[in-house]
């Protein structure tokens, strides 16, 4: 039996709607770009199995298997056999041994040609079903608050290039006094360092 959804972009139509119902789907008419992005995220997960696809005289509702295995990967020195294909064989230095019948194959993901038994790595499946395992909502934490300052600590250093992993004022030479003016009685000098420019205009 197949089970059929729609996703409309524009407008409902009746057939869709006939379609999805009848063969217990699920119909939906896009709003805005974010309902659009729900409604196809819901048909990434796989649904329910229901009762009436059973075969089972019973009525049970079972799950098909698929029998995977996860084969070693080998290198030699000398070139061994791979089968390629049930017609094909190579020879290569490195194959993945499957662990049912012991045959050698050459690339992953891929299907036993003696057994038929599907191998896959571990990144194979989590690429796979990485839609079954969703991420947890983003929390939005608040921003701590900076530390409050007591009255009675004392005023930070400060350096002379401004920055507070620079080293202390008193670790550098003293400057010359004459040099330096106050910013307030000039209207031409330098804020850095406070040496007056008006000379030289």
């Amino acid at each position: 039996k197949i089970r059929v959804s729609c996703v409309s972009v524009a407008a409902e139509m009746y057939v869709c709607r006939r379609l999805a119902e009848g063969t217990g789907g699920m119909m939906g008419v896009c709003l805005d770009i974010t309902h659009l992005k729900d409604l196809i995220m819901g048909q990434c997960k796989p649904p329910p199995k229901m009762k009436g696809d059973s075969d089972d005289q019973c009525g049970l509702v079972l799950g098909e298997f698929v029998q995977m295995g996860f084969p070693t990967r080998e290198s030699r020195d000398v070139p061994s056999l791979i089968h390629a294909t049930r017609d094909k064989k190579t020879f290569a230095i490195t194959g993945y041994i499957c662990p049912r019948c012991k045959a050698k194959a050459s690339d992953l993901p891929n299907d036993c040609v003696v057994c038929g038994l599907k191998l896959v790595l571990a990144p194979h499946l989590a690429r796979s079903f990485h839609h079954l395992f969703p991420v947890p909502l983003f929390q939005e934490l608040p921003e701590p608050e900076p530390p409050r300052e007591s009255k009675n600590a004392p005023p930070p250093v400060l350096s002379s290039s401004g920055s507070d992993n620079a080293p202390p004022l008193a670790k550098f030479p003293p400057m010359n006094d004459d040099l330096l003016i106050d910013s307030k009685s000039c209207e031409m000098c330098c804020y850095g360092c406070l040496v007056d420019l008006s000379p030289y205009w």
